[in-house]
Formats: structure tokens, C-alpha cells, sequence
């Protein structure tokens, strides 16, 4: 048998800041899951521009500060709620929690702390709207989306409301009210998520299934059916995507640009459609996550 060796903060120096060790600095930076927090993230800050009116840089902050700590905090509380079962999958295994660089009180004590203090940051310097939208965003992923991965294989439409949320929350920063234009917004972002989302759950269903999670809608391990179903939400968020150019919010030099890119994720949908496989799916994966940052930028960018 190996021996054991102890190691202590006192024989070996770690980096540290603020006297808080790096390791647990970057373990409470991937609770937060910051590739996932970023790009909702990015919708909220994006969707600020879409009135057409100024954006002081203080709400600029105060958007981008509160929002990043309600996202933060409900993907901390997923990993707190679920972390015996991310310990069975191999792409989650290395999570903080599971891989013991973090306690669960830990976490959840944390999480806690985004999520309170992310709701406060909305509330006092944007607009109580924003802070309660930020708020039911929190809770259903946490209490709603979270344990119905667990039961239901339609989770990912539960889920897909909190995470259509965010750019609601940036327009209403700005107006201050809901309206038409956040509902699009809202829609725009819901119907995005499941493609990308189903692609992920296929390509590791088999972890998924063994660690007991439902996500895909139906038991479709040849992705025949689930390709045609990923093919429709692709199609319907094209053709919603020029709207604002149909009803005047928007130019046809708009249409045209998003006419490109809903092409170019088509086109992703499409060859999995056809070909269900994991090059295909991770193909889905990664235009997805370029889209809908891009269709943003464009809808800033273009009258």
C-alpha cells in the first residue's frame, strides 16, 4: 500500500488573495459555471442597447454586477442540489463539490450569498421589475427546473423560462416596464435553448442516463426523431427573428443580416437532422453559442 502524505497550509506556501487561497478562489469561480453564466449573461447586457436610449455607465455596472450574482447563484445551488449525481457523469465528476474542493455547506452558503445579493444589487440600483424578475428567474431554476430533471423529460421547457429571462431583465433596467418588445426578447431566447440543450443532453445521454437525469424529451438514442424536433425550434427562432423587421422596429438590412445568420444555424440543425451523430451534435452546440450573441450584436448594430 502507498503511503500517505499529508500536506498542510504550513508545509507548502499556496498562492493566495486577500489570505483565501487561489484553489478555492477558482473552485468558487467554476460553482459559478462561468461559460454558462456568461453567455446569459451577455444577453442581459446586450438587450440594454435595444431601446435605442442611453445607458449610464452606473446601470451599465449595476446591470452586469447583479445579474452575473443571480445567474452565479442559481448554477451554484444546481451543483449543491445535484452534486451525487454530477459525481457519476464524467464531463460533471470534476466539479467543485463532487471532486471535494468544496463542502456542500460551502457552496450552498455561497450561493446563497450571490443570489441575496444579486436581487438587493437590481432592487436598489435598477428598478424593483428587474429584481423580481431576477428573483422568480433564481428560484424556478433552483426549485422548479432543477429537481425535474429528475422526473420529467420536458425539464428543458421549465428550465427554458429562467433561462429566457435575462435579456427581459436588461430591457426592463432600461424602460423600467415590461412590453412587446421584452415578450420577443423573452420568446426569442426560449426558443434558442432547446436545440442547443438537446444537442448537449444527446451527445452525453448515456451519462445522463446513468446518473438519472430525463432530459431529452423522448428515449431517442438514434436522435432520428429528437433531430426533426431540434430542426423545428431552429426553423420557428429564424422566422421569429424577423419579426422586428416585419413590424418596423427593425430595417431589412436587420432582415437581412439575421436572415444569414438563422442560415448558418439552420444549416447546424439540419445536418443533425439528417445524421444524427456526436460531430453533428457538437456542431449544433457550438453555432448555437455563436448565434445568439452574434443576432444580439446585429440588432444593436443595425436601425
Amino acid at each position: 500500500m502507498k503511503p500517505t502524505v499529508a500536506v498542510t497550509q504550513n508545509s507548502i506556501a499556496l498562492p493566495s488573495i486577500a489570505g483565501v487561497p487561489l484553489s478555492r478562489l477558482t473552485a468558487l469561480w467554476q460553482l459559478s459555471k462561468p461559460r454558462v453564466t456568461l453567455l446569459v449573461w451577455l444577453s442581459a447586457l446586450a438587450a440594454m442597447w435595444l431601446p435605442g436610449t442611453s445607458v449610464s455607465l452606473a446601470l451599465l455596472f449595476t446591470i452586469a454586477l447583479g445579474v452575473w450574482l443571480v445567474v452565479a447563484s442559481a448554477n451554484g445551488w444546481n451543483q449543491v442540489l445535484e452534486w451525487r449525481y454530477d459525481a457519476w457523469m464524467k464531463r460533471t465528476a470534476h466539479r467543485p463539490i463532487p471532486s471535494g474542493r468544496l463542502s456542500v455547506a460551502e457552496a450552498a452558503a455561497v450561493s446563497t450569498l450571490w443570489g441575496v445579493s444579486g436581487v438587493l444589487v437590481l432592487w436598489l440600483f435598477a428598478n424593483p421589475l428587474t429584481a423580481m424578475l431576477g428573483a422568480f428567474a433564481l428560484l424556478s431554476y433552483v426549485l422548479a427546473y432543477t429537481p425535474a430533471k429528475r422526473f420529467t423529460a420536458w425539464c428543458t421547457v421549465i428550465g427554458a423560462v429562467p433561462g429566457a429571462i435575462p435579456p427581459v431583465m436588461g430591457w426592463t433596467a432600461v424602460q423600467g416596464h415590461l412590453g412587446a418588445e421584452a415578450l420577443f426578447l423573452f420568446l426569442m431566447q426560449f426558443l434558442w435553448q432547446f436545440p442547443h440543450f438537446w444537442a448537449i443532453a444527446w451527445k452525453y445521454q448515456r451519462e445522463y442516463r446513468d446518473a438519472g437525469f430525463h432530459i431529452l424529451p423522448f428515449d431517442d438514442r438514434e436522435g432520428i426523431l429528437l433531430g426533426r424536433l431540434m430542426l423545428g425550434f431552429s426553423v420557428a427562432t429564424v422566422g421569429l427573428s424577423l419579426v422586428p423587421a416585419l413590424i418596423g422596429w427593425r430595417s431589412a438590412l436587420y432582415a437581412m443580416g439575421a436572415l444569414v445568420l438563422g442560415t448558418w444555424s439552420l444549416r447546424a440543425t439540419l445536418a443533425f437532422a439528417r445524421q444524427p451523430e456526436p460531430k453533428t451534435a457538437l456542431r449544433v452546440i457550438l453555432t448555437s453559442v455563436g448565434y445568439l450573441p452574434l443576432w444580439f450584436l446585429w440588432m444593436i448594430l443595425t436601425p
